[in-house]
């Protein structure tokens, strides 16, 4: 029997919750995770794992006032260069540190808006990735893109490289929300782009689109839905647009009265039922995949990964960020880059990897950090299997367990046989059902995205 919407509403706290890209998550992090503690990590790990390179171009053409990421609008091309430069240093002193050319097995530009690179400045990336990294037959490279502003001339770049993915913003097609957002993109400009690659042999699209925005009603929407379908892309996301204006001031620009977690929902709802009625499937709690993607299998065999890119198939237990405000993800913990391009830059001017802060696993955080990724994975998790992974007793969970009985009562949450499983119509309520587990995690309305 579906679930009612008031019960779901009732479950979401009136505070914001993570949105469980790491465990523990980035405002956890601290500045004792220094230079030194990162190079000691990276000469340790296992030559033989593969990891995945993150590269991060903090620029963009112009600025989107929903935008949450690390960036800055370039109104000429030479602090691209500047930074580019700085990345090329970063790649080469990660080389020297790693002592070993380690297997990659997939590589993600994002941003900002990699691709307002211009061919030379790629070029030389890919190069310096090829000099101090081993980049597997089967590598997925992937970049995302700003169709308003893409030079197709960088098609070559792409194909030249092996680049396989593209993943292309839109969030809405209404004239409305796109004035209001300041980010003008018509169907027109993305249908072309998307037929772009296709025929220069990129056919794997993923489309993001948002939900939650000012301006945002069911008949616009529906037509943005109808609209992304006929595109017929390999992936959709459909994120909750995260308003944090203690973070982010532009999003101040907005103004004008946000959604509230009833229209959340109500959108959300409308989403996700009209890309599974059109040949798509859910995975974790967000993103549509057509059934033949080799995602939804890797879904199905419990084999997905989330990071700070989303959700992703790469087999890689090992994550380096390159790049201002970059994150990775080491057996040892995690480290994130100086955020700020000048801060950047000047670090590795002086030869220094550009570090800003982190955080070390305890064991804790390894059993706690297992539970919240199956759930916003695959929906469900065996804590007998977590407590067996760890040798701990079933007994410690029972406490967070306790807590999810207004969601079991709802029927938004099984729990037998000690697996814990969420219904699928409950997927609005998967990040504040993992907050439960949250070793970390302090209830305030200032800090996290909306709970829907």
């Amino acid at each position: 029997m579906p679930l009612d919407n008031r019960n779901i509403l009732q479950l979401v706290p009136d505070y914001s919750v993570p949105r469980y890209t790491s465990y523990p998550t980035a405002p956890n992090f601290c500045d004792k995770i220094s230079n030194n503690i990162y190079t000691s990590w990276l000469k340790n790990l296992d030559k033989d794992k593969e990891i995945s390179l993150y590269i991060h171009i903090p620029f963009c053409n112009s600025l989107c006032y929903f935008c949450g990421c690390h960036t800055n609008v370039a109104n000429t091309y030479a602090p691209i260069e500047s930074y580019v430069n700085s990345l090329l240093r970063e790649i080469a002193l990660l080389g020297e540190e790693l002592r070993n050319k380690f297997n990659v097995s997939h590589i993600h530009f994002g941003g900002g808006t990699p691709s307002i690179l211009r061919g030379a400045e790629l070029w030389m990336i890919m190069l310096s990735i090829k000099k101090n990294f081993n980049i597997l037959e089967n590598c997925e490279i992937a970049m995302e893109i700003d169709p308003r502003f893409y030079k197709k001339n960088l098609t070559t770049i792409l194909n030249k490289y092996g680049f396989n993915r593209i993943s292309i913003g839109v969030q809405d097609f209404s004239k409305d929300v796109q004035t209001l957002t300041n980010r003008i993109q018509s169907f027109k400009t993305t249908k072309k782009i998307v037929e772009h690659f296709r025929e220069n042999k990129i056919s794997n699209i993923n489309i993001d689109l948002m939900y939650g925005l000012p301006k945002q009603t069911v008949r616009t929407f529906s037509d943005t839905l109808k609209k992304i379908v006929t595109l017929e892309p390999d992936r959709i996301s459909i994120f909750g647009y995260g308003h944090v204006p203690w973070k982010k001031k532009h999003q101040k620009l907005i103004g004008d009265e946000l959604l509230n977690n009833e229209s959340r929902l109500k959108f959300y709802q409308l989403a996700s039922h009209y890309f599974l009625s059109n040949g798509y499937e859910a995975f974790g709690i967000d993103h549509y995949a057509k059934k033949s993607s080799s995602i939804v299998q890797k879904a199905k065999e419990k084999k997905l990964q989330r990071n700070f890119q989303g959700y992703s198939e790469d087999s890689a237990e090992i994550l380096i960020g390159i790049g201002a405000s970059s994150i990775s993800y080491l057996p040892k913990g995690y480290v994130q880059n100086i955020a700020q391009v000048d801060g950047y830059i000047s670090s590795l001017k002086e030869n220094k990897l550009p570090i800003l802060r982190g955080h070390e696993f305890r064991a804790k955080d390894r059993i706690y950090g297992t539970i919240i990724k199956e759930l916003m994975c695959y929906l469900s998790v065996d804590l007998n299997q977590v407590a067996e992974k760890f040798e701990k007793n079933i007994n410690l969970f029972l406490p967070n367990v306790k807590k999810l009985q207004p969601f079991v009562d709802a029927g938004c949450v099984n729990f037998e046989n000690h697996t814990l499983s969420i219904k699928p119509e409950a997927r609005p309520l998967v990040r504040n059902i993992c907050s439960v587990f949250d070793q970390y995690f302090k209830p305030e309305k200032n800090k996290y995205s909306f709970g829907i």
